[in-house]
């Protein structure tokens, strides 16, 4: 498995936990995967992106509450549970 954070723009405390969050999601995937996570303050919110093999794309916003690691980790297992089906 090859991970590469293409942006992360959480705050500095933020950054490393949910970026292990995600990479322990995908860990055990084949291919190349690539993450993006932006900040938008504004709206309080994360947008988290994912791309991975075979032309796969994800990406949701995160705010108030959502905006924590174990959350966008689970949404993302499921996303690649549904991917996989």
């Amino acid at each position: 498995m090859a991970f590469e954070i293409v942006r992360n723009e959480l705050r500095h405390k933020l950054r490393e936990l949910v970026a292990g969050e995600i990479s322990s999601v995908i860990a055990d995937r084949a291919g190349v995967w690539q993450i993006d996570l932006t900040s938008e303050p504004e709206a309080n919110a994360w947008d988290v992106e994912l791309k991975g093999p075979n032309h796969f794309y994800w990406a949701r916003r995160f705010s108030g509450e959502d905006r924590d690691a174990d959350v966008i980790s689970e949404a993302i297992r499921s996303a690649l549970i549904d991917q996989a089906a």
